[in-house]
């Protein structure tokens, strides 16, 4: 009584917010707001459903082997493009595939003020953007490539908004064979590449995203690993977060790779596997034989500090891929290469020695290698370069986007 007399205000404040009244609308408000998180997350949770059918049929595709009727059988669902493209005897026809609540209105209006209140009530209520599509290439009946992305932010263009994407290739290369940048991972797994991108801004924060490319001739049981997404985060209560809680078992794989690169440059190898993959999947690489001439040990004042340096002469004794440019006098050893588990970082470059007079070398050029662009002619080596001396050929959809590699 003494608080109604001294504070009335305060008083009937506290009536009106715990009457009868107030507690039917919080009661109201509550069950609004369920109804529509619950309404928000069951339909998500049945696009996601329709994206790991579309995942577990893309994963049976079998490029070069799978023909179209078993292709519309695995996805009975996916739309032909009307566009059919023939060119030396070949007949290509494009199968699409989109799962998307990008064209919801409320969505659309979202996606136009990704920061807004709207969105971030709309995020915590399982209200949440979504947009997986799958791409297949029919070449004479055959799939003849398969790629899909999915993204979870409204990015244009989509590509780069991917948070997982996938696609077989048969090999790499760029147009006006411009040269490109092979790393060492993909040294290390050339039918099976794994690559960890870094940041992008997101209204939750940062993310970060992966990309799986294989060759039409990987293992199986590496590829079905490209479609294996764990998708339930679209609708839980807490969201998703990037790609390692998305694809754990491609970001596994990605680490993976890079730890198994890290030894082998440790242990200054640069094997076959590596020749063989570069021969098989880089149609612009250049190959050449070459035979040690001379070396010499030269010291260098970098800005007042000695250092030394070593500097080889080579003949050309075939050339096995490509044209040489020469000359190939005074050519440097590079004695340092980005570290796989730190770009940031160097390593010792693996072989690096003075070669003896009259040794030969394969020389691998055109395009940028991390590692490993001088090896050792062995005779295994010289025969897997002659083996895949003439290179295949370089099919349209392989091509490299330039921009978004």
């Amino acid at each position: 009584m003494a608080a109604q007399t001294h504070f009335p205000f305060l008083a009937w404040s506290w009536r009106k917010l715990t009457g009868t009244v107030a507690r039917l609308t919080y009661a109201a408000v509550i069950l609004i707001a369920l109804s529509l998180t619950t309404a928000a997350r069951i339909r998500t949770y049945f696009m996601v459903r329709r994206i790991q059918g579309v995942l577990h049929g893309l994963a049976e595709m079998r490029v070069d082997e799978t023909n179209e009727d078993q292709l519309l059988k695995s996805l009975p669902h996916i739309t032909r493009s009307p566009q059919e493209r023939k060119a030396l005897g070949r007949t290509q026809r494009f199968y699409h595939m989109e799962i998307s609540n990008e064209s919801d209105w409320l969505m659309a209006h979202m996606t136009a003020y990704p920061t807004n209140w709207l969105r971030l009530i709309a995020d915590g209520l399982g209200y949440r953007f979504v947009s997986f599509d799958a791409t297949l290439l029919v070449e004479n009946g055959k799939v003849s490539n398969v790629s899909y992305g999915l993204a979870e932010e409204w990015v244009r263009p989509k590509p780069a908004g991917y948070v997982v994407s996938a696609r077989s290739i048969h090999g790499l290369w760029l147009s006006y064979r411009r040269p490109f940048n092979v790393s060492s991972e993909e040294d290390e797994s050339p039918q099976y590449r794994v690559e960890q991108g870094g940041f992008r801004p997101l209204f939750r924060g940062d993310q970060r995203t992966v990309k799986a490319v294989f060759t039409n001739d990987a293992p199986p049981e590496l590829t079905r690993r490209a479609f294996q997404l764990d998708l339930s985060c679209f609708w839980s209560l807490q969201g998703c977060g990037d790609a390692r809680e998305i694809a754990p078992g491609l970001w596994h794989d990605a680490e993976a790779i890079r730890e198994a690169t890290m030894k082998r440059l440790q242990a200054e190898q640069c094997p076959d596997t590596v020749i063989d993959g570069r021969m098989r999947y880089l149609p612009d690489v250049s190959v050449f034989l070459l035979e040690v001439t001379g070396s010499r040990q030269i010291e260098v004042n970098e800005e007042g500090t000695k250092t030394e340096d070593w500097f080889i002469d080579y003949e050309l004794r075939e050339e096995i891929r490509g044209h040489s440019s020469g000359p190939w006098k005074n050519v440097r050893l590079r004695r340092a290469i980005p570290s796989p588990a730190d770009p940031t970082q160097t390593i010792a470059t693996p072989i690096w020695s003075l070669p003896k007079i009259g040794s030969q070398v394969l020389f691998f050029g055109n395009l940028n290698f991390d590692s490993c662009r001088v090896i050792p002619a062995t005779p295994s080596a010289l025969a897997i370069a002659h083996k895949y001396a003439a290179p295949e050929e370089r099919r349209p959809e392989d091509q490299i986007l330039w921009g978004l590699q």
